[in-house]
């Protein structure tokens, strides 16, 4: 018998998580929670409030399925409650991603269809690498961080926490990304970003208000 899931917010993202838990079968989702009902496939079990009665039903793991486009610590205020209540967040991993033997998943994360986690890489907890996105090998990421789709992190590339990679951007060897930045769609980054740096273009640079 499959263990049970609930899937926390149930928007497009959700959609590609959940597409992955059912592909992989490790899984029963039982249900979703949102502020609203969104009248998807799934059951709609109520809002955050209802967690604690959902854990208590005996739906003990728990996934989420909002995504995160820089700038928003909500993902860090719900993985605090929830885990707060005992749910366990397991690692979603689509069956068509590759990922190294020796690489680490943090819980929480969510691998996507036809992504590439190579070898000695370290994602941390509650991240996001999305679809086709490649982290090569020795890479460090960040917990809450977000490699968007296609994005490219060439070896030993060190990202920190809450950052984004976005969507078809390449980082060069050797590189660190500091924490709460931001990379810009389609940059090239070829020398370190500070913290708290939102960097766009080719060479990616320091975007000023």
């Amino acid at each position: 018998m499959m263990e049970k899931i609930v899937v926390i917010g149930y928007g497009g993202h959700a959609k590609s998580v959940i597409d992955s838990i059912e592909a992989a079968g490790e899984y029963e989702i039982v249900g979703y929670t949102d502020t609203e009902d969104k009248r998807g496939a799934l059951r709609y079990l109520g809002t955050d409030d209802e967690l604690g009665s959902i854990f208590s039903s005996g739906v003990h793991n728990a996934v989420f399925g909002l995504g995160y486009m820089g700038k928003s610590r909500l993902r860090d205020k719900l993985y605090e409650n929830v885990k707060s209540i005992g749910f366990a967040l397991p690692a979603i991993i689509d069956p068509s991603a590759v990922i190294a033997l020796d690489a680490t998943i943090g819980e929480g994360t969510f691998v996507g269809k036809r992504a590439v986690v190579n070898a000695d890489s370290h994602i941390g907890k509650m991240c996001i690498i999305n679809t086709g996105a490649i982290v090569e090998h020795e890479n460090k990421i960040g917990d809450f961080s977000h490699i968007a789709v296609g994005a490219v992190l060439c070896g030993n590339v060190n990202v920190g926490c809450h950052c984004l990679i976005g969507a078809n951007s390449t980082v060069i060897q050797g590189l660190t990304i500091g924490e709460g930045s931001i990379i810009g769609a389609g940059s090239v980054v070829l020398s370190n970003i500070k913290e708290n740096i939102t960097a766009v273009g080719t060479p990616a640079k320091e975007k000023r208000d």
